[in-house]
């Protein structure tokens, strides 16, 4: 077209910016722009420099204005004039001596540096050039990573800068969604002009999804709602599962449009925007945000207004539905039924707040221990590694069922199971003060008095290279297995028995008091005795040992351990340090630690030591003096002159709950005291926690033996211990039937009982292991496709009896189960495991198949039975 047809427009401020940038690059005093002759603007400020903007209707205006411009002065004037109207005079004395066009996609480029062309997808938004002109933040548009600026980093910084968040490129639907939820973020979306929303909408569903353009759309018409409380409810309106809606459902769906832009949901959109909800929500965890609790009150709220306030509890984030899946789980624990316990555990397990509780799991634990068999024990020595195995689990699962639930249904359903619990637990010290009346006879196997853990235990891992022996103070088994796992995640790995796969039980001196415990502990016999007594026993014993106190583990400012303790631990001329933490006893007498969940930090300096033995090379044993009990609703015994669990023999008949023990294991008037085993009762005034009585929990001392990873050899008849948790821990109760049942294992032949007065207490052999599907599992060894696989694992292939050991132990849980769990089914120790599996998974994933697998927790194997059948050819 002819230069007098152009049609002129108004321009922005921004792009006469932009050519007032470029006018003072030159030596021109005047830049011509062909735009309506229209300013109400002001001048152009470039840096310290003024730019003066003026309106040129005519030939003689210009020049009027150029008389009228100082030597110094700069101008753009804005004419609608063509060139001929100006003439040569007007020109000559004009940027470029010409009139410039107001094409404002030439101003784009550089207004991102590192950009030197347009974008075609860019050029195709015929608004965006303006939008980005206008919205210019003072610091300029960042930076473009690539020449050529694309609408994926010029548009997301524009609806970045427009929605208050900072002209930043990192925009996508999540970080959205969350940004929404400000209140100052969505009144900014408001006051942007209608028709830029709605060309930054439609940007957003074709770059970022039609989740991202959906909460768009929610801001704009709900400025006092966050985009996520929406999300959130429309997550339980429209359910991934596709449940058909109840009626209250169903016309709450419709009652929402009115939060969505007005029209019918789509079902794709309303699940793509709850899962992006979701998503948000664990962002914002992370970032400990305050909208976050803003956003899950409105949701829940919002679904009060659709008049579906019972929506909330189907939600697997807000907090009404963690409250109905427990309830659930409640009730199932009631009526008892297995399956639907593990499946109400399962549904809790799902909700964002499963991890603020222990409680379900633990409850659900306590559940499968009531559904395993009570075996009747032999001996003492028998009970006490029990309560090492199983019984020490059962009491830390109690901790954190005690103050599980203020909701009365769900305190109801846990009051119940405890009681229940309670009452086996009672039977086993009942059964076990029972035999505390034969505490000294001769013919008794495997556990040792206290009194004897610096010869049995002590001696053999100090020549090793030395020993630091730790004595936690009133450390329980319960404590010890959480413990065991947190020192194990140091890197250390732990040994037990060989003989008993188990952790070593030793047997607290009687009553199982500090004073008299501890003493025969580092003296080598039954004694009573202080804290000098202790040293000289533990330096009698081995010579050049050292032993810290309480108040020789105060170190100075910026230092984790005293000097001398960090010493005695490097030096090797040092056989054995011994260092007593009384953290716990002390606790137990001042604190409630009824729910109390004793780790590393609540041990100190504990870590620390840890750290400097295994640096050291040093074997680290950890144990006690005695355990105790924790106060529980104790029933109160009135017996003048009474400790709390024990009391000297008087005339008081010995009555249910107590038990008379003598012998030269007792320190009492007449080597004679009467002891309470029950944990629910207690002499004298209440306090935390008792301990001096007979019940399992104070009798049992807990002895962990730790060595770093790197050390492959232990003490003559120790082994790396397989993971320590009962079978019932991780995963259900659930052994099939088989088809040809064997036992697993043959049982080890009895060892000969000793004789002489160390030894106190007999463990039984090991019984029997559950039968498992011999058909199967022997068919697969047997097949010419898993010789084929060994032959091609060469010398690395698995021994079948760990192979046929690991598949046992899954078929007999259903064909899944937690590693642990079949680890110690198997009897493989836990710093092997992942060698052996990855075994195992070379001989049975045939041609990649997965025959056996991690599942996605990192945690659970799975076996694929029907595919194991098909692949080996058994047809058993």
């Amino acid at each position: 077209m002819a230069v007098s047809e152009v049609r002129t427009v108004a321009v922005s401020p921004a792009m006469v910016q932009q050519w007032a940038v470029d006018l003072l690059k030159t030596d021109a005093q005047l830049l011509l722009l062909r735009a309506r002759p229209e300013w109400s603007h002001g001048d152009a400020r470039v840096g310290d420099q003024n730019v003066r903007v003026l309106p040129g209707v005519s030939q003689l205006a210009v020049l009027d204005i150029l008389e009228t411009l100082a030597d110094d002065e700069r101008a753009v004037v804005l004419t609608d004039r063509p060139s001929d109207d100006l003439g040569d005079a007007v020109l000559a004395r004009a940027y470029r001596q010409q009139v410039q066009l107001p094409d404002e996609w030439q101003a784009v480029p550089r207004l991102f540096a590192g950009t030197s062309v347009v974008g075609r997808d860019l050029r195709r938004l015929d608004w965006a050039a303006t939008a980005l002109l206008d919205h210019q933040p003072p610091g300029g548009w960042p930076r473009s990573p690539e020449p050529v600026l694309t609408a994926g980093h010029a548009v997301g910084c524009l609806l970045a800068q427009v929605l208050g968040l900072g002209p930043t490129p990192q925009l996508d639907d999540v970080t959205l969604l969350t940004s929404l939820g400000r209140r100052d973020v969505r009144a900014a979306w408001v006051a942007v002009d209608d028709g830029l929303r709605g060309h930054l909408i439609g940007w957003a569903e074709t770059e970022l999804g039609e989740p991202a353009a959906l909460a768009l759309q929610i801001a704009q018409s709900n400025e006092h709602i966050t985009p996520l409380a929406v999300g959130l409810a429309l997550d339980v309106l429209w359910p991934e599962d596709g449940r058909a809606p109840t009626e209250a459902q169903a016309a709450a769906r419709v009652r929402v449009e009115r939060f969505v832009g007005g029209t019918p949901v789509p079902v794709d959109s309303a699940k793509a925007v709850a899962r992006f909800a979701k998503a948000a929500v664990l962002r914002l965890e992370i970032d400990d945000a305050p909208e976050l609790g803003i956003a899950l009150q409105q949701a829940k709220a919002l679904l009060g207004d659709l008049d579906w306030a019972m929506g909330a509890e189907e939600s697997t984030i807000l907090a009404p539905g963690y409250l109905a899946r427990v309830r659930a789980l409640a009730d199932a624990l009631t009526d008892g039924d297995d399956q639907a316990v593990e499946d109400a555990l399962a549904r809790v397990a799902e909700h964002r707040d499963a991890g603020t509780s222990q409680a379900p799991t633990m409850a659900v634990r306590l559940h499968r221990w009531l559904a395993t068999d009570e075996a009747p024990t032999p001996s003492l020595g028998a009970d006490l590694q029990r309560q090492l195995s199983d019984g020490a689990w059962v009491d830390a699962a109690v901790g954190a069922v005690w103050h599980g639930s203020t909701d009365p249904d769900v305190t109801h359903a846990y009051g119940e199971l405890l009681r229940r619990v309670r009452e086996r637990r009672g039977e086993r010290d009942r059964i076990a003060a029972s035999r505390l009346r034969q505490v000294n006879a001769p013919d008794v196997e495997g556990a040792i008095g206290v009194e004897r853990l610096l010869a049995d235990v002590v001696a053999p891992w100090r020549r090793r290279g030395g020993a630091l022996l730790v004595v936690l103070d009133g450390m329980s088994g319960a404590i010890a297995t959480s413990l065991a796992a947190e020192v194990a995640r140091l890197g250390l790995i732990e040994w037990v028995p060989a003989e008993t796969h188990g952790r070593q039980g030793v047997v607290a001196a009687l009553p199982s008091l500090t004073a008299i415990s501890r003493t025969s502990l580092f003296c080598g016999q039954v004694q009573s005795g202080a804290l000098d007594d202790e040293k000289r026993g533990l330096a009698k014993r081995f010579r050049d040992a050292r032993l810290f106190h309480k108040n020789d583990l105060r170190s100075q400012g910026g230092a984790a351990l005293p000097a001398d303790v960090s010493e005695a631990v490097q030096d090797h001329a040092v056989p054995v340090v011994g260092v007593v933490i009384n953290a716990i006893d002390d606790a137990t007498h001042k604190n409630d630690t009824s729910a109390w969940n004793w780790d590393l930090n609540s041990l100190q300096p504990l870590r620390a030591l840890l750290d400097a033995a295994a640096s050291a090379g040093r074997a680290i044993i950890l144990t006690s003096d005695h355990g105790h009990v924790v106060e529980r609703g104790t029933e109160a015994l009135s017996v003048p002159g009474a400790d709390s669990r024990w009391r000297s023999v008087g005339t008081d008949a010995v009555v249910e709950g107590e038990v008379l023990v003598s012998g030269e294991r007792v320190v009492a008037p007449g080597d004679q005291a009467v002891l309470l085993w029950r944990d629910d009762a207690r002499y004298g005034p209440r306090h935390s926690g008792y301990h001096g009585g007979a019940s399992l929990a104070e009798l049992t001392i807990p002895v962990l033996v730790f060595q770093g990873a790197t050390v492959t050899n232990g003490a003559p008849g120790w082994e790396q211990a397989a993971p320590q948790v009962p079978l019932w821990w991780n995963d259900p109760i659930r052994l099939a039937t088989p088809v040809e049942a064997v036992p697993r294992q043959k049982p080890k032949p009895q060892r000969p009982a000793p004789s002489g007065p160390d030894a106190l207490f007999e463990v039984d052999a090991p019984s029997d292991a559950p039968v498992a599907q011999v058909g199967l599992v022997e068919a697969m060894l047997a097949s010419d496709t898993f010789r084929e696989q060994k032959r091609r694992a060469g010398r690395h292939a698995l021994a079948d009896a760990k192979t046929a050991a690991v598949v046992r132990a899954l078929v007999e849980r259903g064909n899944r189960a937690h590693q642990d769990t079949i680890a110690a089914a198997a009897g493989i120790a836990a710093g092997q495991f992942g060698q052996i599996f990855a075994a195992v998974k070379r001989l049975l994933n045939v041609d990649g198949y997965s025959v056996v697998e991690l599942d996605t927790d990192g945690k659970t194997i799975r076996l694929d039975e029907k595919l194991l059948r098909e692949q080996f050819e058994v047809t058993t």
